[in-house]
């Protein structure tokens, strides 16, 4: 029997899901790029917009206060929030004990006539050096409550030649130890024995950069020069 209608293999029969029209992807594109361009616009609007943080305040407790002891011939700086101490001894030549509040944590600055002027600078004979080094020496090892000396050196601070000491002590019960940094500067006709302390030794790391910049600021004071005025730490 003859047809006009011809077999079509079944693996080429048309698919239904071409008979649904294709998406123009061209379209897409463009609709694509729209939407990143508004995002971008609205991100840039955003943080052109924004209110900038105000900065941080400073903090009090990191300003320096000068102190200027004109009888004594002394200047120094010290952080605004330490406090004066009340002496735990009446010694006269004690002109300050300064610190951290409710801690035994503090400077004290001793000043001592001299019999006699003594004047070291970068001139001073090696054998006169030596000679004050060693009477420095002596003072600090026979130190009832020293412990161990970690460090001994000179030093030369804004002109002013001394020496420094670090060492470990024990308080007066002897069941805590804690940290001295001393410094005996010689101003002619006075000592000036700076002794800054840490108690428990522990909370030395946490002060030494304070003490540091303390004793970067001392120097003597030209007795003809006028006085400048001074401010006083908190308390």
């Amino acid at each position: 029997m003859v047809t006009n209608e011809t077999d079509v293999p079944s693996g080429n029969a048309p698919n239904a899901a071409d008979k649904v029209r294709k998406p123009d992807r061209k379209r897409l594109l463009v609709v694509l790029v729209v939407l990143v361009v508004l995002v971008v616009a609205a991100f840039v609007l955003f943080w052109a917009n924004r209110d900038d943080p105000a900065p941080a305040a400073e903090d009090p407790s990191d300003e320096m206060v000068p102190i200027e002891d004109r009888d004594d011939g002394f200047a120094i700086d010290l952080p605004g929030d330490w406090i004066f101490l009340e002496q735990e001894q009446a010694d006269p030549q004690i002109r300050m004990v300064v610190g951290d509040e409710a801690t035994q944590n503090n400077l004290r600055l001793r000043v001592s006539p001299l019999p006699q002027p003594v004047v070291v600078n970068d001139d001073t004979p090696d054998n006169v050096v030596a000679e004050l080094q060693a009477q420095f020496d002596r003072y600090i090892d026979s130190g009832e409550n020293v412990r161990d000396v970690i460090q001994r050196q000179r030093v030369k601070i804004n002109g002013v030649h001394g020496w420094w000491y670090l060492y470990t002590f024990n308080n007066a019960g002897g069941e805590e130890e804690g940290v001295h940094s001393h410094f005996f500067m010689l101003g002619g006709e006075k000592l000036y024995t700076l002794v800054f302390q840490v108690l428990p030794a522990t909370a030395y790391e946490k002060y030494a950069a304070t003490f540091d910049e303390i004793i970067s600021t001392f120097e003597i004071l030209d007795p003809a020069a006028s006085p400048a005025p001074s401010e006083s730490p908190a308390g």
